[in-house]
């Protein structure tokens, strides 16, 4: 009776044992999980700040457009520029609504027509609020523009126009050029007028097929300049008159692309400015 007893008081100490053994490795199995829940918690924070969250998504947005271009080969929009500085540093600059669009395709159209070329410069419908001083279009023979003095052999297609409003000034001008070739020298030529030294090169994202922002002294003091190609089309747009507003000329510029763009298209230009 007693060695039936003690076999008994073995087998419930060893069951109790072995109760205390499953519950200390469930204790320690609750610990572990609960130390591998802590190291995804300190992990997260950092896998959402760089690819989560609305700072991380503009950052790798903007990334992303730098490195894998879009159908149209075009660069990064204001606003994926906007995103990517304003998760990298805080708040950036605001860009003015007309600039945020994406550059278009690089068009063969020719626009080799003066009544074209006078409808792509804005008018007063597309500039409101701004008041128009002289316009001048060149004709399909060149006899608006050229003279025996100043010949006009292999000239482009061009025209212009100036706007004030107060003490600003915006000037617009368009050169028509025969091929996409064509286009690419004239646009050379262009930068070349804006030598190293009075001028320096502002980055800014790009407008039509490829563009350029410049700052230097103009008629009015320093002022912006930005020389746009658009398929075959060169254009610029310049503004002085007031304090450098490199954002307001780029405003304009994109603008006069949207309206070349709109004629490549066969459409009649009609865009404008639009709220800032």
């Amino acid at each position: 009776m007693r060695m039936g007893m003690g076999l008994g008081g073995r087998r419930m100490a060893a069951g109790v044992a072995a109760g205390v053994l499953v519950g200390v490795l469930a204790g320690c199995s609750s610990g572990g999980s609960e130390g591998a829940k802590g190291a995804s918690g300190a992990a997260s924070p950092a896998v959402t700040s760089a690819t989560g969250g609305t700072g991380g998504t503009g950052a790798a947005s903007a990334s992303g457009s730098a490195v894998v271009p879009s159908a149209s080969g075009a660069a990064p929009s204001a606003a994926g520029t906007a995103s990517g500085g304003a998760a990298a540093g805080g708040a950036a600059a605001p860009v003015p609504s007309a600039g945020g669009a994406t550059p278009g395709a690089d068009l063969e159209a020719a626009l080799l027509d003066d009544k074209v070329v006078g409808q792509v410069l804005p008018d007063a419908r597309a500039m409101a609020g701004w008041d128009e001083e002289k316009r001048k279009v060149d004709s399909a023979d060149h006899t608006v523009t050229c003279t025996a003095s100043a010949p006009c052999t292999g000239k482009p297609l061009s025209g212009s126009v100036r706007f004030s409003s107060g003490d600003l000034v915006a000037r617009f001008l368009v050169d028509t050029l025969p091929s996409r070739d064509a286009a690419r020298s004239r646009l050379k030529e262009t930068y070349a007028s804006y030598p190293v030294g009075p001028f320096h090169k502002v980055d800014t994202p790009v407008l039509g097929s490829e563009s350029q922002a410049f700052v230097g002294p103009l008629s009015a003091g320093d002022g912006v300049s930005i020389v746009v190609r658009s398929g075959t089309v060169v254009a610029s747009v310049t503004t002085e008159g007031g304090p450098v507003d490199v954002a307001g000329a780029r405003r304009f510029a994109a603008m006069l692309v949207k309206r070349i763009e709109q004629a490549q298209a066969g459409r009649t230009p009609d865009a404008g400015l639009g709220p800032a």
